[in-house]
C-alpha cells in the first residue's frame, strides 16, 4: 500500500476545471459552446494535454461559479467580509 502524502491530495488544473464542471453541472459540449471553442480543445483541458489561457480560465469560472483563484492555482479565495448573515459593525457617530 502507498504511504499517505501532500502530493496525493493535491489536484491540477486540468482536476480542478473538471470538477468545476461536474458541479455545475457542465459537459463538455456545453462549456465549449459557451466559450466559442471546440469539444476537443475542452477535452484537452480537461485531460491535462494542454493549459488554457487566461481569459478561457475567467469564462470558465464565469460559467461554473467557481472562483478564477481556485481554477489557476486551486487556493480558495478568503471571505473579506465573514461568514454570511454577519454583518461589520458599524460607527454611529
Amino acid at each position: 500500500m502507498e504511504p499517505m502524502n501532500a502530493e496525493r491530495f493535491e489536484f491540477d488544473q486540468a482536476d480542478r476545471i473538471r470538477r468545476a464542471m461536474r458541479v455545475a453541472g457542465v459537459g463538455v459540449t456545453d462549456l465549449a459552446d459557451a466559450l466559442q471553442v471546440n469539444r476537443n480543445t475542452v477535452g484537452n483541458w480537461i485531460n491535462g494535454h494542454n493549459a488554457p489561457r487566461r481569459r478561457d480560465l475567467m469564462a470558465i469560472a464565469m460559467r461554473t461559479g467557481f472562483p478564477l483563484s481556485w481554477l489557476e492555482t486551486g487556493e480558495t479565495p478568503g471571505n473579506p467580509v465573514g461568514p454570511a448573515g454577519i454583518e461589520p459593525t458599524t460607527s454611529t457617530v
